[in-house]
């Protein structure tokens, strides 16, 4: 399995996430439920929980510059 085998899954979840913590300051805790479920799939996950961080924030970062998520705002 790659990380890039795993970037649709990766944007559903970051999507996820946003959609049921909307709005910023919970960054810390948006990326801590997307790790810990990953890390629920078992050990093999875990070594590739720095790769998926990263990922994470290129999405993020990504999805906040397309204006998909915007700062400050709650739904």
């Amino acid at each position: 399995m790659t990380v890039l085998s795993l970037f649709p899954a990766i944007i559903a979840a970051v999507r996820a996430v946003e959609e049921a913590i909307p709005g910023s300051g919970n960054g810390k805790a948006k990326l801590d439920i997307i790790l810990n479920s990953v890390l629920a799939i078992g050990e093999a996950a875990k070594s590739m929980v720095p790769i998926i961080t990263s990922v994470i924030g290129v999405v993020v970062a990504g999805l906040n510059a397309a204006g998909v998520f915007k700062k400050g705002e709650s739904k």
